[in-house]
């Protein structure tokens, strides 16, 4: 018997609705508690150390376990993190993938002359090191794209998937119904992807579309090889703009030891302020990615027949 469309909805609702008040409460009571130990770190470092990544990542974990683990049960796999996931190849690749996009991305900038480097005084960064800030930079954005990738391709891509593969599966065939699925999910959560990142400086329609962009690219990643894979590929992207090429990131400025790297050109070209995530540039380079990705696979039966 087929699920009304109404419990469908409602299901969807209770789930998103759940998964969002359990990562509030959760994240307000580790707030709550870890505050004076987060207080002692900064204060150990002689900087403010930022919560908010380990926090978000507490209470989207929380939100993950209690909804989708417990309250309506999914598998690991289910939510995008199947046997092997984990394994140190696909890391390696994820890690890899992200490294090659933002390089690339650099690297036409650098060869058109809209990106440079250029020496910082050691006044602006107080004496820093290059690997005291590489390093700090990795435990602020690893957990931040660790939240990001749990929340919006692990479970949220889950919850929807799964909703628009029941409501397919009237009238379509299992891999229809299962396609048209993964391509709603990748739509809507990385529509959502772009629209959390409108609280960042300087966002505006094309920074969020190219958000969205990348939202895209990793959902693919995330149908491929798993959301760990995706987790690298994310952190790669972020940290080699922040710790390598010292550049914003999403239009967060960190902190430049020794150099740093500016642009010169038009926003739209380069992302000024936000970051070349921002640009036309990234745009292109993501783009290309992303169609290759999506490009039709040829299998086994595809090659026999060709060569018959």
């Amino acid at each position: 018997m087929s699920v009304p469309g109404w419990a469908r909805a409602g299901r969807l609702l209770w789930r998103l609705g759940g998964f969002v008040v359990v990562w509030l409460v959760a994240q307000l009571l580790f707030e709550s508690f870890a505050g004076p130990l987060w207080g002692g770190v900064s204060a150990l470092v002689g900087e403010p150390v930022p919560m908010y990544p380990v926090s978000m990542l507490i209470g989207a974990l929380a939100g993950t376990l209690v909804v989708f683990r417990q309250a309506e049960p999914q598998s690991w796999t289910q939510l995008g993190f199947a046997e092997g996931s984990w394994h140190w190849r696909r890391l390696t690749v994820g890690a890899l993938l992200g490294t090659a996009l933002i390089g690339g991305t650099a690297l036409l900038l650098w060869l058109g002359g809209w990106l440079r480097f250029e020496r910082v005084a050691p006044p602006v960064f107080m004496q820093d090191t290059w690997w005291g800030t590489a390093l700090r930079l990795l435990v602020v954005l690893g957990p931040a794209a660790l939240w990001e990738e749990l929340a919006f391709r692990g479970t949220l891509y889950s919850a929807f998937r799964e909703a628009f593969q029941e409501s397919a599966g009237d009238t379509a065939s299992a891999t229809v119904a299962q396609n048209g699925a993964n391509v709603a999910a990748r739509l809507v959560t990385s529509v959502l992807f772009g629209l959390v990142h409108l609280t960042n400086p300087g966002a505006g329609v094309r920074t969020t579309a190219l958000v969205m962009l990348a939202g895209w690219g990793l959902a693919l990643v995330r149908e491929r090889a798993g959301v760990p894979a995706a987790f690298t590929a994310h952190l790669a992207w972020n940290w080699i703009m922040a710790a390598v090429l010292h550049l914003p990131v999403s239009g967060l400025p960190f902190a430049t030891p020794g150099y740093r790297a500016t642009v010169h050109g038009p926003d739209w070209l380069t992302g000024g302020s936000w970051g070349p995530e921002g640009g036309l540039a990234a745009a292109f380079v993501l783009g290309g990615a992303v169609l290759w990705a999506s490009r039709p696979r040829r299998t086994s039966h595809d090659l026999q027949t060709s060569h018959a």
